[in-house]
């Protein structure tokens, strides 16, 4: 049996970034950014936690002065990078600073994503698990991230 290879989801075209997601995986990653973007507002989902580590864990008092300094800019950050996904998930080809969003979503819902289902490093995954679908969806977005980044590298963004 030959396997052919899947195609990547990205990939460098000149100065843009090829989508190469078929609709259902855009419908997917639009409707996922949504609900991201849903909890975001919220702001007190535990879900969220990996989102806004903690800088000093063993100093209570300069850990809340940090995320009182930070804590807004960076949700201002992942909201606009949601924006640009919900605006560009129909598109053909991405320019590289649409294609850093993506990766701040993507990245964005795994660290969400594996804090609900208490994910760690050391699991494996397991075919037969209860959640098997959410687990599935994890892997895939962890896919997406990885070669998203390999069609930005060598983009200077910023």
């Amino acid at each position: 049996m030959v396997r052919r290879r899947r195609q990547v989801a990205f990939a460098r075209s000149g100065d843009l970034v090829e989508v190469r997601l078929g609709e259902e995986e855009r419908d997917l990653v639009g409707r996922l950014a949504g609900q991201l973007r849903t909890l975001l507002a919220a702001d007190d989902d535990p879900g969220l936690r990996r989102l806004y580590p903690a800088a000093y864990p063993d100093d209570p008092d300069r850990d809340a002065d940090y995320a009182a300094l930070v804590h807004d800019d960076l949700l201002r950050h992942r909201l606009d990078a949601v924006e640009v996904v919900g605006d560009t998930c129909g598109n053909d080809t991405l320019e590289p600073a649409e294609l850093e969003q993506w990766m701040v979503v993507l990245n964005s819902l795994r660290l969400v994503l594996g804090t609900r289902l208490d994910i760690s490093e050391e699991d494996e995954f397991d075919p037969e698990a209860p959640d098997v679908a959410e687990r599935s969806l994890l892997l895939w977005l962890g896919l997406l991230l990885e070669e998203a980044v390999e069609a930005s590298t060598g983009f200077l963004v910023g």
